[in-house]
């Protein structure tokens, strides 16, 4: 009766470790379940980091190469901007030149009119010498009537006024003609410098408006540029 007592006991607590054995069997076919959704979630979730991976490595390749796409735009931009300066540069001495060659020609007509106030003077003596000398002729013809000596000597008289009268006239031609010639030459390089004026007021203000407004665009588009690659390093 007591080793069936024991047998009984034994059988209840063996009954008993294996109901704790099946709870624990049921415990861990629940957690390896458990486990395996586990493993099949990291699966995908590894799966899926590495097609992100993927992604954002070809999304880094393409920003790679529009970084080098931006980097040649503004290597490019930058170097229309250093030609659009040279010809800045080049139209702001062409416009210095123009002033130059303006004052130059201001200077050239300040001399023409003094040489023609001179001229003008020069043919004023020579009429007043002219008048001048017809007094004379006068006077010694009516001397001529008094005296035939007086006559013979105002006659080589009139012939020496004469020929220095001649001479004064030819000389005050050539004076005239000096004179006229000048007043052409005034005339010419008056409208010559009216029409450079004007011309290189015209060309300086269209070439400086249109190369500042090319400067202005390459700037916009440099900022732009700049813009995109800041977003690129991003």
């Amino acid at each position: 009766s007591k080793g069936k007592a024991d047998a009984f006991r034994a059988k209840k607590k063996l009954e008993s470790d294996i109901n704790e054995l099946e709870i624990s069997l049921d415990h861990a076919n629940k957690a390896n379940s458990d486990l395996n959704k586990h493993i099949k979630k990291l699966h995908a979730d590894y799966t899926e980091t590495q097609n992100r991976v993927g992604e954002q490595q070809r999304t880094a390749s393409e920003y790679r190469e529009q970084y080098g796409i931006a980097e040649r735009r503004a290597n490019a931009l930058h170097g229309e901007l250093e030609e659009s300066r040279t010809l800045l540069e080049q139209s702001d001495r062409a416009r210095r030149q123009a002033e130059s060659d303006l004052a130059d020609g201001h200077e050239q007509v300040q001399n023409m009119s003094s040489a023609n106030g001179l001229l003008t003077v020069a043919k004023r003596k020579l009429e007043g010498d002219l008048h001048t000398l017809h007094a004379d002729l006068d006077e010694m013809l009516n001397e001529d009537k008094h005296s035939e000596e007086k006559a013979k000597k105002a006659m080589v008289d009139a012939a020496r006024l004469a020929d220095e009268l001649r001479a004064v006239y030819e000389h005050y031609s050539s004076f005239q003609k000096q004179y006229k010639s000048l007043e052409v030459s005034y005339k010419e390089l008056h409208l010559r410098y009216e029409e450079s004026t004007a011309n290189a007021a015209k060309s300086g203000k269209q070439a400086l408006a249109k190369l500042e407004g090319r400067v202005k665009e390459l700037e916009a588009a440099l900022g732009d540029e700049t813009n995109r690659y800041a977003d690129c390093m991003k």
